[in-house]
């Protein structure tokens, strides 16, 4: 496998993934569309205020007897249902993103593997594992993902043998188009994902959730962190009651009803690991020279 179709194949993923991004959005929209024609005809009708839209049953059946109980029944009305929209599209968010990172890693490792199977002085010794070195020009790109897959510490291992590598990688992640330090964003993104699969898109303190994504990105000097770290974390969280948990929605940056324009925090984080990913691919296109398909 060569650098372009490693590069070409995770593009169509992510592409897939901004896609799918996109059709939730759109879904979104209508639903919500016709929930605002409802509270507008709430106005209109006085007898519809109140009426709840929609009663939910939740049951299971009994493990010894079989017989259905419920377990809880919720009515909801248009303010319920607009709450509920929201919420949901924005876990939907929530998932897409962390599959975007997983797809990121899984570029890393193919990358990583790339580069030890075209240049023999790219990994470390310990990477081989116990291999003979008169082996290793027998050794195909599979042999390097699967061996890449089991690297110590990656996929921070891995990134930090890229910065060593390639001597322009660590200048572009400080001074970028951005302005923002691309590897306190990855950083920030893959912690993001951690919370997302393994508690609900939720963490209890996002200071501490921040001192966490410093320390890692090396940034968190003598418990200070620049208030511009703070606030790349902090857009990515929700306000007041929703303080502690991840909010990926569109951000409105007029008022204006007829032509309204967003911000949207997905499609930065996304596109902070796509302008990444493209750097790998032109920091291999000028450091490693291919000798091997």
């Amino acid at each position: 496998m060569n650098i372009k179709d490693i590069w070409l194949n995770y593009s169509e993923r992510i592409a897939e993934i901004e896609l799918f991004q996109r059709a939730v959005k759109s879904a979104s929209s209508a639903e919500l569309k016709a929930l605002l024609q409802y509270a507008e005809n709430e106005g209109a009708y006085p007898e519809l205020k109140g009426v709840r839209l929609s009663s939910h049953n939740m049951t299971f059946r009994d493990a010894r007897s079989g017989q259905v109980s419920s377990y809880h029944y919720r009515t909801m009305s248009a303010d319920d249902r607009e709450s509920e929209a929201l919420f949901r599209k924005n876990r939907q968010y929530q998932w897409l993103l962390a599959e975007a990172y997983e797809e990121f890693e899984d570029y890393l490792f193919k990358v990583y593997a790339y580069c030890g199977l075209n240049d023999a002085n790219f990994w470390p010794l310990c990477d081989y594992g116990n291999i003979k070195l008169s082996e290793r020009d027998k050794l195909d790109f599979n042999w390097h993902l699967q061996q890449a897959n089991k690297k110590k510490g990656a996929p921070k291992s891995i990134l930090e043998t890229f910065r060593k590598s390639f001597p322009q990688l660590q200048y572009i992640e400080s001074k970028n188009y951005f302005d923002v330090n691309l590897e306190f964003a990855i950083v920030l993104i893959e912690k993001l994902r951690h919370l997302i699969v393994h508690n609900c898109g939720r963490t209890i303190s996002i200071e501490d959730f921040t001192d966490l994504v410093a320390k890692e990105a090396g940034v968190f000097n003598n418990g200070k962190i620049l208030i511009g770290h703070k606030q790349l974390v902090e857009q990515f969280f929700g306000k007041d009651k929703y303080r502690n948990l991840i909010a990926l929605l569109e951000i409105p940056i007029n008022s204006d009803p007829s032509f309204r324009t967003y911000v949207c925090r997905f499609g930065m984080l996304i596109e902070f690991l796509m302008s990444y990913s493209h750097l790998l691919y032109e920091m291999v296109n000028i450091y490693i020279k291919p000798t091997k398909a």
